[in-house]
């Protein structure tokens, strides 16, 4: 009787933390989640507003959900650079003001560019990672 006892308890014990370990969030849903508007469209986004979650970035991401992105959101406006170092897809590079206006765009950077770095052509807070083509289908002006 004993000896069931604990091999019911040992296979709850299993089951449990096979169950646990099967609920932990993957990477790309621990950022913050939120969204913004620019030139009238909302767009959700995923926020990289730590230096480990900036350097990270799309890096290593198999592919980035359609109309969604990923903002970076720096402390001080600046010539903030962007490469694309391990990245899988190629993006367009949105450069963002302070007001979320378009200040310029980088599109269909490919992953073979790196090492290649591309800058904004002002200094800016706030960069929008989006999949290749979508800057155009969200209707940016620049």
């Amino acid at each position: 009787m004993k000896d069931k006892f604990f091999l019911i308890l040992g296979i709850a014990i299993i089951s449990w933390s096979f169950y646990a370990f099967l609920q932990k969030p993957s990477p790309s849903h621990r950022r913050g989640l939120g969204e913004i508007v620019v030139n009238s469209k909302s767009i959700p986004v995923e926020i990289a507003d730590s230096d480990a979650e900036r350097a990270q970035g799309l890096s290593g991401r198999q592919v980035l959900e359609t109309e969604t992105g990923l903002l970076f959101i720096f402390d001080e406006p600046g010539f903030h650079g962007f490469w694309m170092k391990d990245m899988k897809f190629p993006i367009d590079i949105v450069w963002l003001g302070n007001d979320f206006e378009v200040i310029g765009v980088e599109k269909n950077v490919s992953p073979n560019t790196y090492p290649q770095v591309f800058y904004p052509p002002r200094a800016v807070k706030y960069v929008l990672e989006l999949n290749a083509g979508e800057s155009d289908m969200l209707e940016f002006i620049k």
